[in-house]
């Protein structure tokens, strides 16, 4: 069986992310964030062969989602002091049953490639403003939450589409590079 691809997470990038897709939508909630950004990664994997953060997805009961940025918006004791002092500058977090963030500052658009933005605001106007049901259905018919074991990392690998043409070369460039790349 072949070694599962795994990203070192661009911490910078996740907060940065954060911030700009709540500087698109004032009150964006987590599950909505995790959502456009998975699919998000999902495309720039598929387009131009990397992923744009480099988050642990995990197989959760309401489908994929990146436990970096779940960690940074629900401030969990997995942060480090740099973290939750970045995330203090960044933006706030309501305490309601489904966390809601808004942005504290402009996002450092200096961290994202053309293609990094190209792919989030892409994912945000066709996710963004989805039912919880509508993203919850359409996230549980993707191939890499039906071959997950739930609360499991899902392999990198799973979100190449089957259908892409170039499927074999991301594969064997995300498998060379996935442990040196800093995203």
């Amino acid at each position: 069986m072949a070694k599962k691809i795994q990203y070192k997470v661009n911490s910078e990038k996740a907060v940065e992310t954060i911030l700009l897709l709540s500087t698109l939508e004032n009150d964006i909630d987590l599950y909505h964030i995790a959502k456009v950004i998975f699919y998000a990664e999902k495309q720039h994997i598929n387009q131009y062969g990397r992923p744009i953060i480099g988050d642990k997805y995990i197989c959760g009961k309401d489908g994929p989602f990146p436990s970096k940025i779940r960690d940074l918006i629900q401030n969990t004791v997995y942060l480090s002091g740099k973290d939750l002092e970045e995330i203090s500058r960044a933006f706030k977090v309501s305490k309601d049953e489904y966390p809601k963030v808004n942005a504290l500052r402009d996002p450092d658009m200096d961290v994202f490639s053309e293609s990094d933005i190209e792919c989030i605001l892409e994912s945000f106007k066709k996710y963004g403003h989805m039912s919880f049901a509508e993203l919850r259905k359409l996230t549980h018919d993707e191939l890499c939450y039906y071959q997950s074991m739930r609360d499991q990392e899902i392999d990198y690998s799973l979100l190449i589409d089957d259908q892409n043409i170039n499927k074999d070369e991301i594969l064997d460039e995300m498998s060379e590079t996935a442990k040196y790349a800093v995203l």
